[in-house]
């Protein structure tokens, strides 16, 4: 017992003196959110009750572990397995693409077209953590939707977000897009696919390169194939009168709109990120 107490001082004094260190490595509200990580509390409790603080050396090593990672560049979401996208608090991992707010347009975008109240069939291409899926189905408690995904532990990743969510209205379906065989069709379409050339893939930021992975990052040679794919796929999936939103690279604008035209689509409306830059492509049928 007396042991385990000095330890326990020990650890105090330690990540007292570690706070000062970690000042160097580790911007304070990053630090305080790693330490709220460890001890299983809210970052406003370790904000009031620092002094407080007690420390195991197990715990202590769980943060010297969080303050390396972030020194890789490992981003803040995928070492704490949380990420905030819509008005939801999302698990992610190594699995799925970390959620941008530019993809938030596809949820406001949604909110334009349809009721609150209005039942209606979506589908979500390449769904990844479920961010997509599970915000629009939550916004739409009579809508039904369906995310696929041909990665098995993406598709586990959504799954989980689902039953931590507590969304009844959405399912997902691990399976290529080839491979999908919907019963229906569907009012909206939803995707945010790979798009990022694959010459281009070892220049993204290292938190980007490094810690997503690369099956949602990469649209191959001219970074198009997603887009070519589901301008194939998408007209025997769609509703008259259905909708797709797509988001989109920074300059691919004319090609993605060029390549679903060419299969018949019209292109509706294009949507703008907060750097101004065309984001998300709306086509009907």
């Amino acid at each position: 017992m007396m042991e385990k107490a000095k330890q326990m001082k020990h650890s105090k004094t330690e990540i007292s003196r570690g706070n000062r260190d970690y000042g160097c490595r580790c911007p304070s509200k990053i630090l305080r959110l790693f330490i709220a990580k460890v001890k299983n509390i809210s970052a406003d409790e370790v904000m009031f009750g620092m002094d407080e603080l007690q420390f195991s050396p197990t715990e202590l090593e769980q943060l010297e572990d969080f303050i390396a990672r972030y020194e890789s560049h490992e981003p803040v979401s995928k070492i704490l397995n949380r990420r905030e996208f819509w008005n939801s608090e999302f698990f992610v991992n190594a699995d799925v693409l970390d959620p941008r707010p530019e993809t938030e347009i596809i949820i406001e975008r949604t909110l334009e077209i349809f009721a609150k109240d209005q039942a209606f069939d979506f589908l979500d291409i390449g769904t990844g953590s479920g961010c997509i899926l599970l915000s629009i189905a939550k916004e739409f408690p009579k809508s039904r939707g369906i995310g696929i995904d041909i990665s098995e532990k993406a598709a586990k990743v959504a799954l989980k977000n689902k039953f931590d969510l507590c969304v009844e209205n959405a399912e997902i379906k691990n399976v290529g897009w080839d491979n999908f065989g919907p019963q229906k069709k569907f009012d909206l379409i939803v995707s945010n696919p790979p798009y990022i050339k694959t010459s281009d893939i070892f220049g993204l930021d290292d938190n980007v390169k490094n810690f997503d992975p690369h099956l949602a990052l990469d649209g191959g040679r001219d970074g198009l194939d997603a887009y070519t794919q589901l301008s194939e796929l998408t007209p025997n999936w769609l509703k008259p009168d259905g909708k797709i939103l797509l988001e989109i690279g920074f300059d691919q604008y004319d090609d993605v709109k060029n390549i679903f035209e060419s299969k018949g689509f019209s292109l509706a409306n294009v949507h703008l990120d907060f750097q101004k830059i065309r984001r998300v492509l709306e086509f009907t049928a």
